[in-house]
């Protein structure tokens, strides 16, 4: 039974082959291109809690989420701690250096908030990828280079939106990403706090809580331990205007 058990169980290179070749970024590659790439990769696991690079890191390198759950946080200049985007498999995440940066660049902080897998590689490996295969490369720079620039769309809103707005935006996002629709009802299943909310959102605690306690017993939602249900999401969708 055990030697079964062992004979099943996928290797690093395995896991690699079969995720790569199940995404956008590798789509044109065949069987031995595709193998070739991963080479170019290292398959890493981070435990819940974990952090995977910090914003003052000169050269992060890129990341693909393979399983699991990243935010990505922003330490403001009044100490404030801010989730600028939440990183589902398939995202791409993290950043390259050519050379030093120039003017006053800041980025972000990557944690776990599950146990997670992501595919990582270096500045080096980057650039000897994109030698080889410089449409892969390409794909993979376009996907991170959106993410940072919604990372700043979303310091904007933080900024100037009203409270109500941000914190629909954000439930709507977390719908079209990991929600999953039962009747009429929105379900997202992930281990989000108040706390994760209003980091989100760019405000406190109390107010998070206020305000989705007031859209509860309107009906536009229903939260409970470990997921959030949204009920009327015209309602929600309403406050973006």
């Amino acid at each position: 039974m055990g030697k079964r058990a062992a004979s099943k169980r996928k290797t690093p290179e395995d896991i690699k082959l079969d995720f790569t070749s199940r995404i956008h970024l590798f789509e044109d590659l065949n069987p031995e291109e595709l193998r070739e790439a991963t080479r170019y990769m290292t398959l890493k696991s981070y435990e819940r809690g974990d952090y995977l690079f910090f914003e003052e890191d000169a050269e992060p390198g890129i990341f693909i989420l393979v399983e699991g759950l990243v935010k990505l946080i922003k330490e403001t200049q009044d100490g404030k701690t801010i989730i600028v985007r939440l990183v589902f498999p398939g995202d791409v995440f993290g950043w390259i250096e050519w050379g030093r940066a120039q003017g006053n660049i800041t980025y972000y902080t990557a944690m776990a908030v599950l146990d997670s897998k992501v595919l990582y590689i270096s500045n080096r490996d980057f650039i000897n990828l994109a030698i080889k295969y410089p449409a892969v490369a390409i794909r993979m720079t376009c996907d991170a280079t959106a993410n940072l620039l919604q990372t700043y769309e979303i310091l904007k809103s933080i900024a100037s939106g009203r409270v109500e707005e941000r914190i629909a935006k954000v439930l709507l996002e977390l719908a079209e990403k990991a929600g999953t629709r039962k009747n009429d009802k929105i379900i997202i299943r992930l281990p989000l706090t108040r706390q994760d909310i209003a980091e989100m959102t760019g405000t406190t605690v109390e107010t998070a809580i206020r305000v989705m306690s007031r859209w509860k017993k309107q009906g536009i939602i229903n939260t409970e331990r470990g997921y959030i249900e949204i009920l009327n999401r015209r309602e929600l969708e309403k406050l973006l205007v």
